[in-house]
């Protein structure tokens, strides 16, 4: 998969298209379905997804608005639904555009677009204006054709970002696994920490997470952490550790049950599997030590 860095950079390349349409945070069950549509009986048109690089809600105000993937994670599932192309847009440049001139200057003049795939709750153009019936009406006047995906179900609700979200904040990650139809990690480069677990005898592995990202529900989880290709069970604590000095942001932070040894700065993913228990502030370093040693036995069996 080719990734683009702006509507124009794919626009030079002259290929005519087939467009998914969205912001796919998460690349969901329910996103899944508006790419794959996009792949389908492509002939010589290259299958291609308009995102942003930026969130929308984020950059028209709404800060709260924590998202699910990165970029690099975003584009790395999108890869592996065999997508030809990546455009990272920037929603500020084509924010102000009208409806009529999103599709026009976009879609059919810039994308050389054939067919375009979206889902049912689609919207465009200025204020966004535009919605799935509006893009049927303004891509059938320039013989594109338009192809909107039903909503998916998971146990009951509509898959969506906002419900993932919802998710997480409840530490229900077996209920976000099965949403988002993979397994949710959190990836990066390891850090070295304040050594606090090291100072208990639970040595542990820290990975901040990114500035933005949604967090998941603050407390204890069984998990399994992968390193340099191997995997490793973990017990894993999410949150601001409010015993040993409060943290200003959320951390990532496991103790490896199989592993002894010095991995600073390299890369890991933690995979968390069940939430144990919530973070609480206990009376002292004592007290915490020893409900981490129970944790590890709880995680033990979880993970056997």
């Amino acid at each position: 998969m080719k990734i683009y860095n702006s509507i124009d950079e794919f626009a030079k390349t002259g290929y005519e298209s087939h467009v998914a349409l969205g912001f796919f945070d998460g690349v969901h069950h329910g996103h899944r379905a508006v790419i794959r549509d996009c792949t389908v009986e492509k002939g010589n048109c290259r299958s291609v997804v308009l995102t942003f690089s930026e969130s929308p809600a984020r950059l028209l105000g709404n800060t709260g608005v924590r998202l699910i993937t990165g970029n690099n994670k975003k584009a790395e599932l999108i890869a592996a639904l065999g997508v030809d192309a990546l455009i990272f847009a920037d929603f500020m440049q084509i924010k102000d555009l009208s409806a009529e001139e999103f599709v026009s200057e976009v879609l059919a003049k810039r994308l050389r677009a054939k067919k375009v795939c979206c889902g049912s709750n689609y919207r465009f153009g200025k204020n966004g204006a535009g919605d799935a019936d509006a893009l049927k009406k303004l891509c059938a006047e320039r013989g594109i054709a338009v192809s909107v995906a039903g909503t998916v179900d998971c146990d009951g609700r509509t898959v969506s970002s906002s419900a993932v979200r919802a998710l997480l904040q409840d530490g229900d990650i077996p209920a976000v696994n099965r949403m988002l139809g993979y397994a949710y990690t959190i990836g990066g480069r390891i850090d070295s920490g304040n050594h606090f677990g090291t100072k208990m005898g639970f040595p542990t592995v820290n990975l901040p997470i990114g500035e933005g990202l949604a967090v998941p529900r603050y407390g204890v989880y069984a998990a399994w952490i992968t390193v340099g290709g191997r995997r490793y069970r973990g017990a894993t604590n999410i949150g601001v550790h409010p015993t040993v000095g409060e943290n200003p942001r959320p951390l990532c932070e496991s103790f490896l049950l199989d592993f002894e040894g010095n991995i600073y700065g390299e890369e890991a993913i933690c995979e968390p599997v069940r939430f144990i228990r919530p973070e609480k502030e206990f009376a002292s370093v004592d007290e915490l030590t020893a409900q981490v040693g129970r944790d590890i036995e709880k995680i033990k069996e979880i993970l056997k």
